[in-house]
């Protein structure tokens, strides 16, 4: 499939305002930060909505958003698939892969190599992200964890 941003043979690339091209080189800068270091991309009060991973986060006791660490998946490496940005907004699909090396949401580790896609859409302001939406294939995940999603353990 062709990127929504990137050059294709019908043409160029939309042209992006100052403030899309400066949005997108912070949410690139965030993807490539550690899970720590990302909070310096964080408004004071940045309101966070994660509706992938709910339920595992929710299944391990997890409520507050927490339940993840970089230790999970010690070697972590995400590739992003697309990313566009319009006004003060960026959207962006990427592929999660690495070995499940530490507690995920209190599932003790696998060793399974793990690889799942999420979605991200963050609405930033003055160069910082004042509210971030994420969606992930919760389902898959779960299944290569092992945990029998239809009826099982």
């Amino acid at each position: 499939m062709p990127s929504l941003v990137s050059r294709t043979a019908a043409g160029p690339a939309p042209i992006h305002t100052p403030e899309e091209r400066r949005n997108l080189a912070t949410i690139l800068a965030l993807r490539r930060a550690t899970v720590e270091g990302r909070r310096a991309f964080l408004a004071p009060g940045c309101r966070v909505h994660r509706h992938g991973m709910a339920h595992l986060a929710s299944r391990g006791g997890f409520t507050d958003g927490s339940g993840y660490t970089a230790d999970s998946i010690a070697d972590r490496h995400d590739h992003i698939e697309d990313i566009v940005a319009k006004h003060d907004r960026v959207w962006a699909i990427w592929t999660i892969r690495g070995t499940h090396t530490g507690p995920l949401f209190g599932i003790a580790p696998t060793g399974k190599p793990l690889e799942t896609l999420e979605l991200g859409i963050w609405r930033l302001t003055d160069g910082k992200v004042v509210e971030a939406w994420f969606f992930a294939d919760e389902y898959g995940l779960a299944e290569t964890l092992g945990l029998g999603v239809f009826g099982g353990t």
